[in-house]
């Protein structure tokens, strides 16, 4: 039987090199820059999360399609766990995110968070054109 010829595979001269180590720190190079600037003028208070109230979401990274940006007097490091309160017209409004932008402004600093959710982030576009609606209407 001379049926079996050696063929050579055409990939034989590219080096394909394996990932021996596998990436599972959570990776914020995947979140775009889309951040919603919170009016300077309009309140909003926020405050760090524990980590434990996070775990009943079962969410290790950030899923939401969208960002906050806000000032702040103060820095807070990338990756700290945040819960935003924004009073709307006697309600206040929650959401709940990851910081993952820092930058320092002549006001303070810009803190840019990614929402946990996609549900918070529908909420959040419809919570900041009110906001902005509003700093418009009373001249700000």
């Amino acid at each position: 039987m001379d049926n079996l010829v050696h063929h050579q595979s055409v990939a034989v001269d590219k080096t394909v090199m394996p990932n021996l180590v596998p990436n599972t720190k959570p990776s914020f190079q995947k979140v775009r820059n889309d951040f919603i600037r919170h009016p300077q003028q309009f309140p909003i208070e926020f405050r760090r999360t524990r980590t434990w109230a996070w775990s009943m979401r079962d969410q290790k990274l950030p899923s939401g399609d969208l960002g906050l940006s806000f000032v702040s007097r103060k820095t807070i490091p990338t990756g700290t766990k945040m819960e935003l309160s924004i009073p709307l017209r006697g309600v206040v409004q929650k959401f709940q995110g990851t910081v993952v932008m820092v930058r320092e402004t002549s006001e303070g600093f810009e803190i840019g968070l990614w929402l946990a959710s996609a549900d918070d982030a529908s909420r959040a576009r419809l919570v900041e054109q009110i906001c902005h609606l509003e700093c418009s209407l009373l001249g700000n």
